[in-house]
């Protein structure tokens, strides 16, 4: 699995009482709902399922190293280093509360 270096930062590093969104990449046979399940139940939150069953989620920093345990993911980026789009392809930054 890919773990991009902002990520892995924050796994060895975390924040106290910070927040980070990531944008998780499920692998072909992963089923989205359950990884979507496994990220609640780590502590983070599903903000937005996107394109090819992959979602965007909101996790305090001291739980990033628990979502990166999940079955089914193919990588974990911050939503900084991807382009995410909607259906309106709008220019829209993608900003989470947290």
């Amino acid at each position: 699995m890919y773990v991009s270096r902002a990520v892995e930062s924050i796994r060895a590093d975390p924040i106290e009482g910070e927040s980070v969104a990531l944008a998780l990449t499920t692998t072909d046979d992963a089923d989205p709902e359950t990884v979507a399940a496994a990220v609640e139940d780590r502590g983070g939150t599903v903000e937005r399922h996107l394109q090819f069953d992959d979602l965007a989620v909101s996790v305090p920093h001291d739980r990033v190293d628990a979502i990166c345990d999940i079955d089914g993911l193919a990588a974990v980026e911050t939503t900084d280093a991807i382009a995410i789009t909607t259906t309106d392809a709008t220019d829209e930054d993608v900003e989470f509360d947290g």
